[in-house]
């Protein structure tokens, strides 16, 4: 995944957060909730699907 696609994933999901955060009257809160989905789904999700690619082509 390109860095300019990571970069507006993680905005994306911080601006959800942000509307989330204004219903709920906890901006901050949501906001760095909403980065912190946005930074798992770009770079942990590919990380482990890689690592789960590695392992089952090295044990065949």
């Amino acid at each position: 995944m390109k860095q300019l696609d990571q970069s507006f994933i993680i905005g994306i999901f911080g601006l959800i957060g942000l509307f989330i955060g204004l219903f709920v009257k906890n901006i901050m809160v949501w906001t760095f909730v909403g980065i912190a989905v946005g930074y798992v789904i770009t770079f942990w999700i590919p990380y482990f699907k890689k690592q789960h690619q590695l392992k089952k082509k090295n044990t065949k």
